[in-house]
């Protein structure tokens, strides 16, 4: 006796397999293709180098239609797919007309990124080709950040991009283009050239302002979900409800320090308000081509992703911790005040107009908030 069983095709199962895996395997592919490239460029230019004592390297425009295949194929995807909110992986990703906007966002500012690196980048080391791969990851989990549905996801995606930060360290630092430039000791200039001491300082600070929040975002999980019960975007608010409507001050107290601790992890891994003391430091060590790729790419759209975070998701929350988002906005005027003798240089005057920016826009919104709060009283 045989059994029939169905099998039923979901949005969520035909975009694993036609939108996620085709992307993985489009980077997977272009990983190998330049790895290869780079072994056989190494090859050539040593065979050169013994044959005609001459040594040949590959510009930037020389690759840039390489670089761009990748971009162009998931534009491909990204526009072929129709469907309606699809909400996959046990509820982890979610897929809107939301994020499939923001997909064109990320890969437009990459491009201009890419454009900006061909017209000054030599891809005469594997050093060079090791940075490149390493901002395409920057560019994937970028992407795949603003399909997180849960607070779990969002964490485990914000840890995964630090760590490429300390990758984009390192890579960027000791690419060949630059190496020479890094060995300078001359710190008289205002371009203030990365050191060895700089790069070795700006390393320690990161990885123990990554420690620190990491600790604390392990301990903010365990605390958010004895209250909450959940990690899921949607369903935060409508518990938040519940504990405000019939619960004691206690509790009340409780979801306001959580919301407190998640703010503070948060903040201080993406240097944002008032937790950036330590981007002045941070910002002295890093090549300019890298610091260039932070600011524009990564600290862009980490910003961005946390207003659509607090306004979108959890805007209950953030406009009922009003006196926690004002400690926070004096708390970052007071630290901005404190650091502001050391933007004499260029890279610390770029860490002071991004702090600026972040502080003018959290206390925009913490305004909005309150001016909310004084026409219902």
């Amino acid at each position: 006796m045989f059994t029939v069983t169905n099998f039923f095709l979901t949005y969520s199962t035909i975009w694993s397999f036609t939108y996620f895996f085709v992307y993985t395997y489009i980077f997977f592919i272009f990983s190998v293709v330049l790895y290869v490239l780079s072994g056989v460029k190494d090859f050539l230019s040593y065979s050169a180098f013994n044959k005609l004592h001459n040594f040949s390297y590959l510009s930037g425009f020389d690759l840039i239609w390489l670089l761009f295949t990748p971009l162009a194929l998931l534009l491909l995807v990204n526009f072929s797919w129709t469907s309606p909110v699809v909400s996959l992986w046990f509820g982890h990703l979610v897929f809107t007309s939301l994020q499939y906007k923001f997909v064109y966002l990320v890969i437009f500012i990459f491009t201009i990124v890419l454009l900006v690196y061909s017209s000054v980048f030599f891809y005469s080391s594997q050093e060079v080709y090791d940075y490149i791969l390493v901002i395409f990851s920057f560019f994937l989990w970028v992407l795949f950040l603003f399909f997180a549905s849960n607070i779990f996801t969002f964490i485990f995606f914000i840890e995964i991009l630090s760590t490429l930060i300390t990758l984009i360290l390192v890579t960027s630092v000791f690419s060949s283009g630059y190496f020479y430039n890094t060995l300078s000791l001359n710190n008289s200039n205002y371009f203030n050239s990365t050191t060895p001491f700089a790069f070795l300082q700006t390393l320690m600070f990161f990885f123990w302002v990554s420690l620190v929040s990491s600790l604390n975002l392990f301990i903010f999980l365990t605390l958010f979900y004895i209250k909450f019960l959940t990690f899921d975007w949607f369903l935060v608010e409508s518990v938040f409800y519940y504990i405000i409507t019939i619960s004691n001050v206690k509790s009340t107290f409780f979801v306001v320090l959580a919301w407190f601790n998640f703010m503070f992890c948060i903040f201080l891994k993406c240097g944002l308000v008032p937790f950036y003391f330590w981007k002045p430091v941070f910002f002295k060590g890093i090549p300019l081509h890298a610091l260039f790729f932070y600011i524009v790419f990564f600290y862009f759209f980490i910003f961005l992703f946390i207003i659509y975070l607090l306004i979108v998701y959890l805007n209950n929350l953030f406009y009922f911790s009003l006196l926690v988002n004002i400690v926070l906005v004096l708390l970052g005027i007071l630290i901005l005040i404190t650091i502001l003798c050391e933007s004499y240089l260029i890279k610390v005057f770029l860490a002071m107009s991004s702090i600026l920016n972040s502080l003018l826009v959290f206390l925009a919104m913490s305004s909005f908030s309150t001016i909310d709060m004084l026409f219902y009283i």
